[in-house]
């Protein structure tokens, strides 16, 4: 993040050099600019509150963090201009966008259509929710040796082995905007003090803690995260996560699922059936060495159906489509036009049968 920092500036001061547009202009201007990496945004009794964090600097300089109530965003923005006027705050180049819980429930539409229409932000800035507020993961993150930036920046690896992934902005706000519902990374803050014993480096960690479910008003709730891996299987490429299984760990090399509709004599939809596959290899071997291949792979498979229930079971239950499966059954056109309409009214009372089948690679070489 810190080498990325170092080309925007460089890119910059070529840009006042060549005399470039809106750039063109004193070095000294240039010099000024911070770039703003990271944006939280809360919902603070009816007001809103921002804070911001430009990330650590290209010399090792500690990153400038502020944080401010305003009425609005475009409000909020001026103020923490005026609380650095040595400073030129620079947003183009926002990374993570960071919500609240209530922001995330009150402001979701909001900050869609304002980055939307913002001549800096971008809509594929990279987007998560925050159990708690926005404000404590921006300014707990940032101590004087590391930042929420580079925290952030690390924590898509670290979700990928947990079988989720992050989404944009750009991602939320279609998958919203037709009325069905949007998974985005959930995350929290954790105390290092204990676990870190630099103190300069003891800031708070920020953590995955699964998915936040979205739909067109905003926040729904959130997927524990076992929940969180069943929908990565339904809705994504789950390849690359670990997981445990009677004391193994294994890695995930690949996964499929299969989403079909059954209909009555009508034509209405009458059920719904989910087919799984996972394949996976074993990547340390600490659980009981007597336990057969066949075992474990029954054992695996009872685990990814488990988790699997849980996501389709919360579906249901908040009547939020963020599976996607209104385009999985309904899968012709004259379905679409006969029940899409509905689809929300139908949806939750829908009985659905979950099979999977779990595949353990060399398993037969497991028990020497």
């Amino acid at each position: 993040m810190r080498r990325f920092a170092i080309i925007i500036y460089v890119c910059l001061l070529l840009a006042v050099q060549g005399g470039c547009g809106a750039l063109s202009g004193d070095r000294k201007d240039v010099e000024r600019l911070l770039l703003i990496q990271t944006m939280g945004l809360d919902s603070v009794d009816g007001q809103l509150e921002m804070s911001v964090s430009s990330g650590m600097g290209p010399e090792e300089t500690p990153a400038l963090v502020m944080s401010t109530q305003a009425n609005g965003i475009e409000d909020a923005i001026a103020r923490l201009q005026n609380f650095s006027p040595e400073n030129q705050l620079f947003y183009a180049h926002v990374q993570y966008l960071l919500l609240g819980e209530d922001a995330a429930r009150d402001m979701l539409d909001g900050v869609i259509q304002w980055v939307d229409r913002s001549p800096t932000l971008r809509m594929d800035t990279d987007m998560l929710v925050v159990k708690g507020l926005a404000k404590d993961a921006v300014v707990g993150a940032s101590q004087e040796a590391t930042d929420v930036t580079q925290r952030l920046a690390s924590l898509d690896r670290q979700a990928r082995a947990n079988g989720w992934t992050m989404h944009t902005l750009r991602e939320v706000a279609a998958a919203t905007a037709g009325g069905d519902g949007a998974l985005c990374l959930a995350v929290q803050t954790a105390p290092t003090k204990g676990a870190i014993f630099t103190e300069s480096q003891q800031a708070d960690a920020v953590v995955p803690a699964g998915y936040a479910v979205l739909d067109e008003n905003g926040l729904v709730g959130f997927l524990d995260p076992e929940a969180s891996v069943g929908a990565e299987i339904l809705t994504g490429d789950p390849a690359g996560f670990l997981l445990t299984v009677s004391g193994d760990t294994l890695e995930v090399v690949a996964g499929t699922a299969e989403i079909k509709g059954e209909f009555d004599g009508s034509g209405a939809p009458a059920a719904i059936q989910v087919r799984c596959g996972i394949d996976t290899g074993v990547l340390e071997k600490s659980g009981d060495r007597d336990m057969s291949p066949e075992a474990l792979e029954a054992a695996l498979s009872d685990t990814i159906k488990r988790w699997v229930t849980a996501a389709l079971d919360a579906a249901q239950e908040t009547g939020c489509d963020f599976l996607g499966l209104k385009g999985a059954v309904l899968d012709t056109a004259a379905r679409r036009d006969a029940y899409g309409y509905r689809w929300r009214e139908l949806f939750p009372a829908l009985p659905v049968t979950v099979e999977v089948d779990g595949r353990v690679d060399r398993s037969y070489d497991l028990g020497e």
